[in-house]
């Protein structure tokens, strides 16, 4: 400050290399004035000037608070003694310089205190910093601690929720009313996976919500990219939206919203959205609490649901043992009846009036299929059920009319859970209707009696009791029931069924084998006089060549007739169970074997035998019945080869025993015919050799023979190798 222009003048070109900014005032008035609106580090004051002078306007400045720190330096052009230099410092100055100034120590002077103005406001910033810090500190604890308020509040909360009702309900009621958020949503995905189910919203206008009762995952929102990336979506201005999601960005309501998904063991099973009514920028406290309430969310959710199925399977179970019980008991009864039809029509309606209803009817199709035949009828009213026998049996139910009809004709069970006038009107029998009015039924159900794919009946129940009606549960019950009704009804009649056809088959044994016996008991006294008169005459002398011929085929007749007989007793003592008796010795295979051979060739001139042996033939075997064996088999093999081909005949000694193969060329034997070629009555075709058809008892006969010595026959036949029967017999006997 000075009056003289060129002082003024003079002192900016000093200061100016500086770099500071400079205020002039000439006169102590204007000084006052600019202090009053601007702040310095420094002042200099010239002590002479008009109006008020150096002393008086530093006497003010030092008056006023805002002013009385700031450093004051003296400039005078006239001579100083020490009183003006003490009033001068009385009036605050801090140093006081002479005309002409020096540049040098002006500046320096100067530039001290504006290094001291700089260090002071430094100062007063960083404390200033320090304090606007602390409460932002104190802002940030307090908003900690109500966050964490906040969540144990809510997870206690949750921690007593036990189904997603709740879980939502305490979420919402009490967990989020406090974010500051305008509208909340909370979706869960849905079984596929593909798709978000919106489960609650709270704040969104009803229009909002028009479509988005399932968002599917490929829609462009924060809610499904939440959960396909599994992280957090924070969206803070509408800008923002416009830019990430250019398609639904102008629909968004809120320029603000959170999307947090509910991971539980590393998956979304759905997400979190809070929209809120003003741009907002997410600190990471906001984002570490949202996060948090995201997750006991999720983890409150998962244990609900772990909780509801696992209240569901103990209700399965606990449903599946009283159903069990109901079977078992049922099973009980059904088996007790003992197949006794009538017996077990009336346990089967026991056991539904017992565990079902109040009434049961069963009925069964006829064997026609054209009607319902009705088989049992029960109620828990003795008088109701006397009424109803009465009723159905004057009105007999008919197949695919009326419910029990249709149930019978579709298959499908029908289930009411309350029986209305329409029900009746439509689904019964016009003659039913006026009598059940006097029986009262508040619900039915009827379901089919399945049986080997087929349904023979229909099962009904009815309740007379208002209030209690009849359940999918329920209805699985009795299609179980009925199920195991109808197997006892099925078995009960193929065991009836069975027993009369045991006891038709009995008969015809039986009568067949006395018949047998007969024929071949009486047979072989009338044949055995025939042989002896053929074995006379042909021993008689003078006989013709004719006469001779004659009495040679009357023995050859009975010999035939004499094996026929002989095997019609060993089949006979086969079907009977005691088996053909054996009388097994010591004997050799290989001479059994060329003896048969001898003994067939004698009957059969012009054929050739080729007979094999090796190895040990010696064995504990029948010798009579071997040579029998060996007689059917070689027999079958001359009669079916043409007559210029030999049969080959091997025995042949093994370790455990022997083997005996006989084979002959010719027409292979049937391949539909080789699966029971060893059953009773089973001929092959007539050859030319042998054009009369046994009766089938040979090779029968034989697999029994071996089978009593615990042997096995197989064969082989086709036209390029010819026919071959292979025989093993263990060498030790079995006893």
């Amino acid at each position: 400050m000075d009056d003289h222009p060129a002082n003024l003048v003079a002192l900016e070109a000093i200061l100016s290399p500086l770099g500071v900014r400079l205020t002039k005032a000439s006169s102590g008035e204007q000084a006052l004035r600019l202090l009053l609106s601007q702040e310095f580090a420094v002042i200099l004051l010239d002590v002479q000037m008009a109006g008020l002078n150096g002393y008086e306007t530093a006497g003010l400045i030092k008056q006023r608070e805002r002013t009385r720190n700031i450093p004051i330096i003296f400039l005078t052009a006239h001579s100083q003694d020490e009183t003006e230099v003490l009033a001068g410092y009385a009036q605050g100055a801090v140093d006081y310089l002479r005309k002409p100034l020096s540049p040098e120590v002006l500046r320096s002077k100067v530039s001290v205190f504006i290094e001291l103005f700089r260090a002071q406001h430094q100062v007063r910033y960083q404390a200033e910093l320090l304090r606007h810090q602390e409460a932002q500190a104190r802002e940030a604890a307090t908003r900690s601690a109500d966050y964490i308020a906040r969540l144990q509040a809510l997870t206690s909360l949750l921690a007593e929720a036990t189904s997603v009702t709740q879980v939502v309900q305490a979420l919402f009621e009490h967990g989020l009313v406090t974010l500051e958020s305008s509208a909340t949503s909370l979706c869960l995905l849905d079984p596929s996976r593909q798709a978000l189910e919106l489960i609650q919203t709270v704040g969104y206008p009803p229009e909002a919500l028009k479509g988005l009762e399932r968002i599917p995952l490929t829609y462009s929102v924060p809610l499904t990219e939440a959960v396909r990336e599994g992280r957090a979506q924070w969206v803070s201005s509408r800008a923002e939206s416009l830019a990430r999601y250019p398609a639904q960005g102008a629909s968004f309501l809120f320029p603000s919203v959170a999307a947090l998904p509910l991971i539980v063991r590393g998956q979304a099973i759905g997400v979190l959205g809070l929209s809120f009514p003003r741009e907002r920028i997410f600190s990471e406290d906001d984002r570490a609490f949202l996060n948090a309430v995201a997750h006991i969310s999720a983890q409150a959710i998962d244990r609900a649901r772990l909780y509801d199925e696992e209240r569901l399977a103990h209700e399965r179970v606990r449903n599946a043992a009283a159903r069990l019980k109901v079977l078992a008991e049922a099973t009980d009864a059904f088996s007790a009846a003992n197949r006794d039809l009538p017996a077990l029509f009336e346990a089967i309606s026991h056991q539904v009036v017992r565990h079902m209803g109040d009434s049961s009817i069963l009925h069964l199709l006829s064997a026609s299929g054209d009607r319902m035949e009705l088989a049992s009828v029960r109620h828990v009213d003795p008088a109701h059920q006397e009424y109803l026998l009465q009723l159905m049996g004057a009105h007999p139910a008919r197949f695919g009319e009326g419910m029990l009809g249709q149930v019978a004709q579709t298959g499908q069970s029908v289930l009411i859970p309350t029986v209305t006038p329409e029900d009746l009107s439509g689904r019964v029998q016009p003659e039913y209707r006026p009598s059940l009015e006097r029986i009262p039924i508040h619900t039915c159900l009827v379901v089919p009696l399945w049986a080997q794919g087929r349904i023979i009946g229909t099962l009904a129940c009815a309740r007379s009791t208002p209030g209690i009606s009849f359940t999918q549960e329920e209805l699985r019950l009795m299609e179980e029931l009925a199920g195991k009704a109808a197997m006892s009804i099925e078995n009960a009649r193929l065991f009836q069924q069975q027993q009369r056809t045991q006891e038709e088959l009995r008969r015809r044994t039986e009568f067949e084998q006395q018949l047998i016996g007969i024929v071949s008991h009486d047979l072989r006294n009338p044949l055995g006089a025939i042989t002896m008169a053929a074995g006379l005459l042909q021993a008689s002398p003078g006989l013709s060549e004719r006469q001779l011929k004659a009495a040679q085929r009357i023995a050859s007749s009975c010999e035939r007739a004499t094996r026929l007989i002989r095997d019609l007793l060993d089949f006979t003592q086969a079907r009977l169970g005691t088996g053909i008796p054996l009388n097994r010795r010591p004997m050799d295979l290989h001479d059994v074997t060329r003896h048969v051979v001898d003994e067939v060739l004698l009957t059969h001139p012009g054929r050739h035998v080729q007979v094999e042996s090796s190895g040990e033939g010696w064995g504990e075997w029948d010798p009579d019945r071997i040579a029998q064996v060996l007689t059917n088999l070689l027999g079958n093999a001359l009669a079916y080869s043409p007559a210029h081909t030999p049969v080959r005949v091997r025995t042949l000694g093994e370790p455990e025993g022997a083997r005996l193969e006989v084979h002959n060329q010719g027409t292979p034997i049937p391949a539909e015919l080789l699966p029971r070629l060893f059953e009773p009555l089973t001929r092959g075709a007539p050859s030319e050799n042998q054009p009369n058809r046994s009766i089938g008892l040979g090779l029968y006969i034989v697999r029994e023979i071996l089978a009593g010595h615990g042997g096995t026959i197989e064969v082989a036949s086709n036209e390029a190798a010819g026919t071959t029967f292979t025989v093993r017999l263990p060498r030790r006997s079995l006893t």
